[in-house]
């Protein structure tokens, strides 16, 4: 993709954003968010990507309500290009209303939701009358963004702005997954874990994420490419730092300990070896030439379809965190997390953390 194209878009929805009316006042060292993308819900039916985590999400949601967080969904939540919303809404109506329930407000207390490329059609002015038609009052309160400012130095977008099928001829890619994608999926039972995105097109994306936000020196936070980043890291990239660590950390241990370890960084490597071998030989991506280390600039939330489980991002009381949900017991998982002051002030004097 190109990142003159795609810098040009973020840089108009940033502009937008900046306007002190659409600025969402945030303490972010007292408040908490929790930010989620591309859900993707469906009909219910077996190209529906969300139905197996649906109940997994409905238990991170309650858990985030009794603990007082704010929810942004960021793009891609609805699955507008296989579904009309009217089916959509009657599979999920509950989901969407605790959405809608938690989610964070604009200082004219609107509820805001982001849109993405697979629920742009929210965003046009046709849909209105096609709600209007449905008889219900879900939206009535809701407002619709393409991207927006939470505080005054974090970034907010899907992400799919800039790409010619996703963004510019997004009415032809929504044809082709209708009638071609979703009867595959039916078929084959296929694309439980999101789109079939080309690892190298994924990290061309990303690339550019990081290089506009390393610009800006703005946090910048997206969804759409179903790979969860934190402060400009790959799970790879974090699996290889905690080996590291693991092995210094070795030589000063008594033999009980080391032996213990040495177990530890075993299974490390094997999870690196089968992230690897998915790579199918292709060079890493590094937003950064090593040895040098990235600025903490760009996260990313993840997706909820993935096939064990859904992933977040929690902003709380000074700290960021990325979290996995685990399907099956529900565990919530702490991936990583760091203070936010310190990303901040890292992305700030373009520095690594």
């Amino acid at each position: 993709m190109s990142y003159a194209r795609m810098a040009r878009k973020f840089n108009r929805i940033y502009q937008v954003a900046r306007r002190p009316e659409h600025l969402i006042p945030a303490d972010l060292a007292k408040d908490a968010f929790v930010l989620f993308s591309d859900q993707h819900k469906g009909d219910g039916s077996g190209a529906d990507d969300f139905k197996e985590n649906a109940a997994l999400y409905m238990q991170a949601l309650s858990y985030y309500e009794k603990m007082g967080f704010k929810l942004v969904v960021l793009g891609d939540s609805e699955e507008c290009w296989e579904n009309s919303y009217g089916r959509i809404l009657a599979q999920y109506r509950d989901v969407i209303k605790k959405e809608i329930d938690l989610a964070v407000a604009t200082p004219q207390q609107k509820k805001l939701r982001v849109w993405g490329n697979h629920d742009k059609e929210i965003s046009l002015r046709r849909f209105k009358r096609y709600y209007r038609k449905l008889g219900t009052t879900l939206l009535h309160n809701v407002n619709y963004r393409e991207g927006f400012r939470l505080g005054p130095d974090i970034f907010l977008i899907h992400g799919h702005q800039g790409r010619f099928f996703e963004d510019i001829a997004w009415k032809v890619s929504r044809l082709a997954v209708k009638f071609v994608w979703k009867s595959l999926q039916k078929f084959f039972l296929i694309g439980k874990e999101g789109p079939s995105e080309n690892i190298r097109l994924r990290e061309d994306l990303e690339l550019n994420y990081y290089r506009w936000a390393k610009k800006k020196r703005l946090l910048l936070i997206c969804g759409h490419t179903h790979r969860a980043l934190f402060a400009s890291l790959t799970h790879l990239d974090r699996l290889e730092k905690e080996i590291l660590d693991l092995e210094k950390k070795q030589e000063t241990l008594a033999p009980a300990s080391q032996e213990e370890t040495e177990k530890i960084i075993a299974q490390k490597k094997a999870e690196r070896e089968q992230i690897v071998s998915r790579r199918q030989g292709l060079p890493r991506l590094f937003f950064e030439t090593p040895p040098r280390e990235p600025v903490p600039c760009y996260f990313n939330t993840g997706c909820c379809c993935y096939a064990n489980g859904i992933t977040c991002l929690e902003l709380e009381k000074g700290s960021i965190r990325l979290v996995k949900w685990q399907r099956g017991p529900g565990e919530r998982i702490i991936l990583a997390e760091e203070g936010l002051g310190k990303i901040l002030a890292a992305i700030k004097e373009s520095r690594p953390v």
